[in-house]
């Protein structure tokens, strides 16, 4: 038995998601502030104890339906009205009444899985499914009454919000039903329903120790919390177990009499205290009582084993220990559900971990998430259930739990903000072109380079080092509002772009892919200057071929408009354009062209009245400088790697401070301020250019 789909509406910024979860591990990654911790924060209110629920954790879509509503119940107060109409209104009020909701579809095997439990949540009779669905609702008690309520207030300034603040506790409840997740079936279950749920599935928790202190006065004993809670849950007929139990015993036994011995004058002469008053002091016996789970939380210490002397835990960093904890949490939970079996506390168990990555660098990251998934399969294996749920910013464990070799990228759910609503992306829906393969080189490379793509707020993809180093300058010199975002840059030859195109697609992340034009000679293949299209020049360059704008000659990518440049509404191409009457072939030539003016300004100094910005340049050392102009860019451009390592070294540490600022080719710009700009995706293509133009 496992849990197939988890539903949210209305809960903070969840307004309405939907989440398949795997049969072992459930990724939940994207960027901050898309409603991941909200997600495991609405498991964890519902089923609580007490409802926990108040107004502030109503999605905000739910405020405005709040207010439509109470206009649409205030036509009924009209006399006019008739009574047939006004029970109609009445009814599609109840109906859309705005509440919380969590919905937890199970899936169940006939022939393993008792259904003792889950039988009252299955609504069906049809031999052909196996499904049952609990239904948690918080809502109002009775919609048309509250809004009675609230419009024969007596203090009028209150509006609708305002009242259902601060009357929430007593208009709203949380209600239980069994649900048919193929009609609009549904059956209320009214007495003890949170023991019912538990009884199915035992949802724990486990968070990354924050409050921890690395200092050597710290308190926390972080190994003896964890290591007490999981001997606790041992099982008891264990022998080792057994023997510890037996030993304590013996010194309780033990110690007693020598309690006895050191404290007898005192219980005598507490005796005589009352001997002739009227108060008498009832006898005092002692005894020794040793816990075992008290002896390991407080009587153990827990050393780190070094070479000469061993180190007290407080002595130890807090990614171990915050490591060593969760570990021990996960043992404890299953180790409490295998010794639970005669009692049946729950048909299987459900761990939420949220952002377990706190205090661990990223070596330790892998390692936590290799030890969780190991834990996890030994239980499976033992016919114990469990399922983890794990929110992450992590590029590592996601790269470790969720780009899995033979499951891809299936355990991994995206949560994204799309014009201010929550989506969520299921990976086992992504479909590629050539799926194997371009699966492999996914995985690959976002393992060992850039798996904080899922976390990004935009991406930037470029061919090669020159790019990645100088756009960081760059994007603070054309677009800084840009610097505030999260923007991924990703290093992919030319030849491989194209492969991400259905990953960007399905994050909707919007993209600015930086290229070269990468002009050939037409007849030999060999790489030439751009002369505007006129000898017949072709490109090399994959990308412009295959992919944005698919154009394979010269004269076709300069005629290309900005309108073509752009895939899916939100991925664009930016490759070298004309400017001081130039195309440059790469990045180098159009940096030259670009700042021609600058490069041959003079800049008199106290110690050099002829000094020239372009001589802090290696490339333009014992060049003729007076002759720099376009045509001679082309050769003056670094080609080798070292010379293009050299020029962004120079470009990087150019004192601009004291020698003038150098521009940004004009293709550059023009795409990071195309990047920098927010796009609504329901608008056409065409909107988007104009909006951008103006």
């Amino acid at each position: 038995m496992r849990i197939q789909n988890i539903k949210v509406r209305n809960f903070r910024l969840l307004s309405d998601v939907s989440i398949n979860l795997e049969k072992d591990i459930t990724l939940v990654v994207g960027r901050n502030n898309t409603g991941k911790t909200s997600l495991l924060e609405v498991i964890k209110v519902f089923l609580s104890s007490e409802d926990k629920l108040s107004f502030e954790d109503f999605s905000q879509s739910s405020y405005s339906e709040f207010k439509r509503l109470y206009s649409e119940y205030k036509k009924t107060l009209n006399p006019d009205i008739l009574e047939r109409e006004k029970e109609k209104i009445e009814k599609a009020i109840r109906k859309v009444f705005p509440k919380i909701q969590l919905q937890i579809e199970f899936e169940y095997d006939k022939l393993k899985d008792s259904l003792i439990n889950l039988s009252e949540f299955i609504t069906d009779l049809d031999e052909s499914r196996n499904d049952g669905c609990v239904l948690l609702s918080f809502e109002s008690i009775n919609s048309i009454g509250l809004l009675e309520a609230f419009h024969n207030r007596e203090d009028k300034t209150i509006d609708i919000l305002k009242y259902l603040k601060d009357n929430i506790k007593s208009k709203f409840k949380v209600k239980c039903f069994a649900k048919d997740i193929n009609s609009e079936y549904i059956r209320e279950i009214d007495i003890g329903f949170r023991e019912k749920i538990k009884k199915i599935v035992l949802f724990q928790e486990i968070k990354a120790m924050r409050i921890l202190d690395d200092k050597k006065s710290d308190s926390n004993k972080t190994l003896a919390v964890g290591f007490s809670k999981y001997y606790n849950e041992r099982d008891r007929t264990d022998d080792n177990v057994k023997e510890v139990e037996n030993s304590l015993k013996e010194i309780s036994k033990t110690l007693k009499e020598k309690y006895d011995a050191v404290l007898d004058k005192i219980l005598k002469d507490l005796q005589r205290f009352g001997a002739k008053t009227p108060i008498t002091i009832p006898k005092i016996s002692i005894a020794s009582e040793f816990d075992s789970e008290s002896v390991m939380k407080n009587n153990i210490k827990y050393y780190y084993k070094q070479e000469e002397i061993d180190l007290p835990e407080s002595y130890n960093g807090l990614g171990y220990s915050n490591l060593i904890f969760m570990v021990l949490e996960l043992a404890s939970f299953i180790e409490h559900f295998r010794n639970s079996n005669e009692e049946k506390v729950s048909e299987f168990l459900t761990v939420l971990i949220e952002e377990p990555e706190a205090h661990m660098h990223p070596q330790m990251q892998q390692v936590f998430i290799s030890q969780i998934k190991g834990i996890v399969n030994d239980a499976q294996r033992d016919g114990i259930f469990v399922q983890l749920i794990i929110t992450s910013h992590s590029s590592h464990i996601l790269s470790e739990a969720g780009i899995d070799k033979e499951k891809g990228f299936k355990r991994v759910r995206y949560f994204n903000r799309v014009n201010d609503t929550i989506v969520v992306k299921d990976f086992n829906t992504l479909e590629l072109a050539e799926e194997k393969k371009t699966a492999r080189f996914l995985r690959q490379y976002l393992t060992l380079h850039k798996s904080d793509l899922f976390f990004s707020d935009k991406v930037i993809i470029v061919e090669g080092t020159t790019e990645r180093m100088l756009l960081p300058q760059m994007i603070r010199k054309v677009v800084p509002d840009l610097v505030t975002e999260y923007v991924s840059i990703l290093e992919v030859g030319g030849a491989y772009t194209h492969k991400f195109k259905e990953i960007l697609e399905f994050l909707n992340l919007k993209t600015l892919i930086i290229t070269d034009i990468d002009s050939i000679d037409s007849v030999n293949g060999e790489k030439c200057a751009v002369n505007s299209g006129k000898n017949g020049e072709l490109t090399s360059n994959q990308t412009l071929k295959n992919w944005l704008p698919k154009k394979s000659t010269i004269t076709e990518l300069i005629e290309t408009t900005d309108k073509d440049k752009i895939d899916s509404r939100i991925i664009r191409v930016a490759y070298q354009i004309e400017e001081n009457g130039k195309i440059g072939r790469s990045l180098e030539e159009a940096f030259i062209i670009a700042n021609l003016d600058f490069l041959k300004t003079k800049k008199p100094q106290p110690d050099d009245a002829s000094f020239k910005p372009a001589k802090e340049f290696s490339l333009f050392m014992s060049k003729g400088l007076d002759k720099l102009d376009t045509e001679t860019a082309y050769d003056l451009a670094p080609v080798t790697s070292s010379a293009k390592t050299n020029f962004t070294f120079d470009l990087m540490s150019f004192p601009e401070d004291k020698y003038g600022n150098w521009n940004v080719p004009q293709y550059i710009s023009e795409g990071l301020m195309w990047l920098a700009k927010p796009i609504k995706l329901e608008e056409p293509v065409e909107a988007v250019i104009s909006n951008e133009e103006e």
